[in-house]
C-alpha cells in the first residue's frame, strides 16, 4: 500500500504540473539578412534592402513578402488550433524622406499583412493588414505608431484578430501617389513569432502510463 500511495501522489503531482505549467513555447526570430524575402507586386522605382544591423528598409512603394516555410520550415500558422496561440512582436520606424513633396508626415500604408496564400498569391487584404502609420483608411488601425521618427515596439496577439491560417508575412511601405513619395521609408527590426502550445491529452496519458508502470516495477 505504501508504494501505491506514493505512486498515486506522483501521478497526481506530475499531471498537475504538466498540465498547468508545461506550455511549450517556441520562438522564431526573423533575421532579415537570411530570411526568404521577395518583392510583392511593387513598382520599379521602389526598393528594399537589409542593413548590416539587421534592419529591413522599405523605400517608397515597397511590399516585401516573407514565406514561413522557406524561412523556418513552417507550412503555416494555424489560428484555428485552440491549443496553440501566436504572438508577433516587431519594431517599426517611419521616415518621411528628404524629398517628400507632400504635407503628410507618413507614407500611405506602413504596416504588416498576415497573409494566407494557400489558394494563390493575392494583391492585398485589408482585413489581415495592420496599418500603423498610414494616411490611407486601409486595414486594421487598432495600433498606432506615435513615436515618429524613432523606433516603436508593437506586440500583436494574432488569435485576437484572425482565424484560418497564415502562410506569409508581408511588410509594407505603400506609397504610389502620382506626385511621388519623396523617398519615404518604413523600417522593421527585431521581429519574431512566439508560439505557445498547451500539452496535448495524449502526452498526459503517456506520462500517466509511464508513472503507473514505474509503480508496478517498484512493487515487484
Amino acid at each position: 500500500m505504501k508504494f501505491s500511495i506514493k505512486a498515486a501522489a506522483l501521478v497526481t503531482t506530475f499531471l498537475a504540473a504538466f498540465s498547468s505549467n508545461a506550455d511549450v513555447i517556441s520562438t522564431y526570430d526573423i533575421d532579415f539578412a537570411t530570411a526568404d524575402l521577395e518583392a510583392h507586386q511593387q513598382n520599379s522605382s521602389s526598393t528594399y534592402d537589409v542593413y548590416t544591423n539587421g534592419v529591413l528598409n522599405l523605400r517608397e512603394n515597397a511590399w516585401v513578402t516573407l514565406n514561413l516555410f522557406d524561412t523556418f520550415g513552417i507550412s503555416e500558422l494555424d489560428l484555428d488550433n485552440g491549443a496553440t496561440s501566436y504572438n508577433f512582436t516587431f519594431d517599426i520606424r517611419v521616415l518621411p524622406g528628404v524629398r517628400n513633396p507632400n504635407p503628410n508626415p507618413f507614407t500611405e500604408i506602413a504596416g504588416v499583412w498576415f497573409a494566407d496564400f494557400t489558394s494563390g498569391e493575392q494583391s492585398h487584404d485589408a482585413s489581415r493588414t495592420f496599418n500603423l502609420a498610414g494616411t490611407q483608411n486601409f486595414g486594421i488601425q487598432d495600433l498606432v505608431y506615435t513615436n515618429a521618427p524613432r523606433w516603436e515596439t508593437f506586440s500583436i496577439n494574432l488569435d485576437d484578430y484572425f482565424s484560418g491560417v497564415i502562410t506569409d508575412i508581408v511588410f509594407i511601405n505603400d506609397c504610389d501617389l502620382n506626385a511621388g513619395c519623396g523617398d519615404m521609408k518604413t523600417r522593421f527590426r527585431n521581429a519574431s513569432i512566439t508560439e505557445v502550445s498547451e500539452p496535448g491529452a495524449m502526452s498526459l496519458i503517456l506520462l500517466g502510463m509511464g508513472l503507473m508502470g514505474w509503480r508496478a516495477r517498484r512493487q515487484k
